[in-house]
């Protein structure tokens, strides 16, 4: 049987006949990383997102591998979750606070 394993938002090492499972966390960044708004098939995405603990190895990975061009075709999304790591700092819910201030700005 394969080793549970959280490193790069990994929760399973693949084997065989299994993929290897994500986090939900990374799977969300993963649809920020896109050329489509995330918010367009899950309205409560960015909501989600803030209550969930940040996988910061994953999401720097993720941005230091962009180039020029493909950080242009996706700058809306990026903006969008700067904007949305600013607005939940303003919010009461103390765990969006605190995931939102691990955000690389």
């Amino acid at each position: 049987m394969a080793q549970t394993e959280k490193k790069g938002g990994l929760l399973r090492k693949s084997s065989t006949s299994k993929k290897p499972l994500k986090e939900k966390v990374v799977l969300m960044y993963d649809e920020i990383f896109t050329t489509e708004d995330p918010s367009k098939s899950n309205p409560r995405f960015w909501e989600e997102l803030f209550l969930m603990k940040v996988n910061l190895e994953y999401l720097e990975g993720k941005l230091e591998a962009l180039d020029g061009e493909e950080l242009m075709k996706i700058k809306d999304n990026i903006n969008c979750l700067f904007q949305h790591c600013i607005q939940a700092l303003g919010e009461e819910h103390p765990i969006r606070v605190v995931n939102a201030l691990q955000v690389p700005c």
